[in-house]
């Protein structure tokens, strides 16, 4: 879905294929546009309308043949190349999270094992279990991954939530959550043990990015055969501009996290449309993306998610060298709308219906939040375990028996852990921003590697800025912000590699060569002895 080469179809029966699509594309037209010609014959006040549909008609069927041509072609050109066996083990990670039904506390205490949560425990398992099997015959030592680097400080984190167990409110819990978040990690330091260039890591990225696209899509599916349950789910304010919000049915998604991916959608197209160097990407697929995901925002009017997308906006105008189109859309553009034209219209889509109150506690949030800190406050060297404290040990006491998170990863870990989750935790995020600003100006870097830097800058804007507000990077599986870290501790550990083993490639070679010799003498140190690459030298 995100592959970025342009890839062209050239044997002939493709080209028969797109044949017999643009002819059935044709065939629909015509009936179409006869259709409304008909329909404008017959029903006078429509005549307008139909007249503008019969003119629409062929140009939306061009475009969406352009469009389905060019999705179909990165689809062929992701999966005509070798699938690897991480492709596999990080979509099943996707899959265990998967929610098929909302519990409350009491169905949790009544019935731990339903069977939609054995088939989560199952396929977490598998994970696991096939971890445990790379590792057994030696192919991955992924085990001494886990603890280098930036992978090494989220692993500490991990081990907390699982020390926690000790003092949960509720330690089953505790333990299994735990588990399940080190498992996400260590499947993580695995694929950076096999990943050995800015290619592969790119063709990574895009696998991730395609998972939230399908399940975006999924999302769509659900509008269009239950509407009511998928648009009218959750409760919206009288007088609301929009009264409505996009949700997912089958699986569950909540309007927060379909606001969140979409977001992260945008984000990417937006970087692609935008590069930081002159590589080209198909821009009629991205256009396409893009206006899917800021339609399935709108829908999802999820606020927060849009503050997140405004901030990944300007760091995409800033690193794409159009500073001066963003600070003229900051300081002239934005006002005049806001002023003259769209400004009520926009903040009372904001509003959602809500009250000048409930805006104020920012939909409840403030007051969860200081019940967590006085709840805390009972227990401010431990807190009441993992993953278990905002749910058990708060939200129930107010009665929010079916909510699972206090909304806010730095509550939830306080709460849970205290300090001793969120130094770690707050270690892995600092560092991540720290070495994607320096990798952006790091010339060891092609033009393809900044530019997943560039993107990954971007959506982790997005997803810190929705930390605040919502338990987005320390629930199973974040997968998005996972493979940013995975990003940033792949470029630190090709660095170091060639520092030790080949620092002429860093500090001698021409620019235009450095990266390639960067990725052989790391691609040899992942699969072979760093002697042996000094020798072949």
């Amino acid at each position: 879905m995100f592959q970025s080469n342009n890839y062209q179809i050239r044997s002939n029966s493709n080209g028969r294929g797109w044949g017999l699509i643009a002819l059935g594309l044709a065939v629909l037209g015509a009936v179409t546009t006869a259709g409304i010609l008909a329909l404008a014959m017959h029903l006078r006040p429509g005549g307008g309308l139909a007249l503008w549909g019969v003119l629409a008609a062929p140009v939306v069927l061009i475009v969406a043949f352009a469009v389905i041509r060019q999705g179909a072609g990165h689809a062929w050109a992701f999966f005509s190349s070798s699938l690897r066996w991480w492709h596999i083990l990080w979509m099943l990670a996707f899959a265990s999270a998967l929610v098929f039904r909302i519990r409350t506390v009491n169905d949790i205490a009544s019935d731990p094992l339903d069977a939609w949560a054995i088939y989560r425990v199952v396929v977490d398992m598998l994970v696991a279990f096939s971890l445990l099997g790379i590792l057994a015959v030696r192919r991955i030592h992924w085990l001494g991954s886990m603890f280098r680097g930036v992978i090494g400080a989220l692993t500490i984190f991990g081990l907390v939530e699982v020390a926690s167990t000790v003092w949960s409110v509720y330690p089953s819990w505790t333990l299994y959550k735990s588990l399940e978040y080190l498992a996400d990690v260590a499947l993580l330091a695995a694929i950076l043990e096999s990943v050995s260039s800015i290619k592969d890591y790119r063709k990574f990225f895009n696998w991730t990015w395609a998972l939230y696209g399908v399940l975006l899509l999924s999302v769509w599916m659900g509008a269009v055969i239950w509407p009511n349950a998928a648009l009218h789910g959750q409760y919206v304010g009288r007088g609301a501009e929009l009264g409505l919000r996009l949700e997912g049915v089958l699986p569950a998604l909540s309007s927060n996290d379909v606001g969140t991916f979409a977001g992260i959608i945008v984000l990417i197209c937006l970087a692609r449309l935008f590069p930081t160097s002159n590589e080209r990407f198909r821009k009629l697929w991205y256009l396409f993306l893009l206006g899917a995901g800021l339609v399935t925002m709108v829908l999802a009017q999820t606020r927060t998610a849009f503050a997140g997308l405004l901030l990944g906006v300007f760091i995409v105008l800033i690193y794409s060298k159009r500073g001066r189109l963003g600070a003229m859309f900051a300081l002239v553009i934005a006002p005049i709308v806001a002023l003259f034209t769209m400004g009520g219209l926009i903040w009372s889509f904001m509003e959602r219906g809500q009250t000048e109150a409930q805006l104020a506690t920012l939909s409840s949030r403030a007051q969860w939040w200081a019940f967590a800190w006085q709840t805390y406050l009972e227990r401010p060297l431990t807190g009441f375990g993992a993953y278990a404290a905002g749910r058990f040990a708060v939200l129930a006491k107010l009665g929010m028996v079916g909510t699972s998170t206090l909304h806010s990863d730095y509550l939830d870990i306080i709460a849970g852990t205290g300090i001793w989750g969120l130094i770690p935790f707050l270690v892995v995020l600092v560092a991540t921003w720290w070495y994607l600003l320096r990798y952006m100006r790091d010339p060891s870097l092609d033009s393809e590697g900044r530019q997943l830097a560039y993107e990954a800058l971007a959506v982790l804007a997005l997803l810190t800025f929705r930390s605040i507000f919502m338990t987005m990077l320390i629930w199973h599986p974040p997968l998005h912000f996972l493979a940013i870290i995975g990003y940033v501790e792949f470029l630190r550990r090709r660095r170091r590699v060639a520092v030790r083993y080949a620092p002429q490639a860093v500090h001698f070679a021409p620019a235009i060569e450095r990266h390639q010799q960067l990725d052989l003498i790391f691609a040899a140190h992942v699969h072979g002895s760093p002697q042996d690459t000094d020798s072949s030298n």
